[in-house]
């Protein structure tokens, strides 16, 4: 029998103070949309009056701003030309590969197979969590765990929407399982050996500068906070394979977990912590399921 995580769920109101509104275009459909995402994001529905982003958040008094578009756009007062949006970005690349039989970097670091039970401990935007959901097959489940409240209702809406059109990824959303809280907190209410893999993707402590990386669009969202030394002994309890983190090669935190970066001069890296004994194990790198 599986053991069963939604007890040990930690829900959070949001964060921020947002605001909700139409585009720009305040059509009939557009306002009835924007009243639905108002309370999905416990949002106060204000009228576009034609006012631009900067001018919004001047008048409202907002921390953040959702934008009734399709899919809808988060603006962040810190980052007010970088909205926030579901997009599976490179998971489609990810997944057109698996499905031609090639492999993927993070399912065959962490030998991944169908049935597994993996944790993405960091969903942030839920591109690994989608490509995770591919390799663990119909057998298997992701239990995707999010600190931003934001974030992780971003990623709801989409389920609900079934991805928004992309469909690549229209099969895949219903296998993950999205868990609002704290990581260190919901690994500690599970017992020992109860997952297969535990898998970690903080903000990384150094930015990519891509203006259009959509890792650097959520940091705005996302925790700030390095991973901790807590959550990573949580994640080795409860791991019966490994625990698989993933940062950038050159910030020091592989070796504040002992870990060999499998790319030390590539911009992200992962690294892998084995259970005893298995790393020994003669297991196949996944196949297309």
């Amino acid at each position: 029998m599986r053991f069963s995580p939604a007890a040990a769920s930690l829900w959070a109101g949001p964060a921020q103070r947002l605001i909700c509104t139409t585009p720009w275009h305040a059509t009939a459909a557009a306002w009835q949309r924007a009243a639905v995402l108002a309370e999905w994001f416990q949002a106060r529905l204000v009228p576009r009056r034609q006012r631009n982003i900067e001018a919004l958040f001047a008048t409202e008094g907002a921390d953040a701003l959702v934008v009734a578009d399709e899919p809808p756009r988060l603006y962040h007062r810190l980052a007010p030309t970088q909205p926030l949006f579901f997009h599976p970005g490179l998971a489609c690349q990810r997944l057109r590969v698996l499905r031609r039989g090639g492999v993927d970097r993070l399912l065959q670091a962490a030998r991944i197979r169908s049935g597994d039970v993996v944790v993405d401990a960091t969903l942030g935007a839920g591109v690994d969590a989608l490509v995770l959901a591919y390799g663990v097959g119909r057998s298997g489940q992701v239990w995707a765990l999010e600190s931003s409240w934001v974030l992780a209702r971003v990623f709801q809406y989409a389920q609900r929407c079934h991805g928004h059109g992309y469909r690549d990824i229209a099969e895949l959303l219903p296998r993950i399982q999205v868990h609002i809280g704290d990581h260190t907190a919901w690994l500690a209410a599970l017992p020992d050996d109860s997952v297969d893999v535990v898998f970690f993707d903080p903000m990384f402590r150094q930015p990519l500068h891509a203006p259009a990386n959509r890792v650097e669009a959520v940091r705005a969202w996302a925790s700030p906070a390095a991973l901790s030394t807590e959550a990573w002994q949580q994640a080795q309890r409860v791991a019966r394979r490994c625990v698989v983190f993933k940062e950038r090669p050159r910030s020091g935190e592989f070796a504040r977990f002992a870990l060999q970066p499998d790319k030390p001069h590539a911009k992200v890296a992962l690294g892998v912590w084995w259970k005893e004994g298995a790393a020994a194990c003669n297991r196949p790198a996944p196949a297309g399921l």
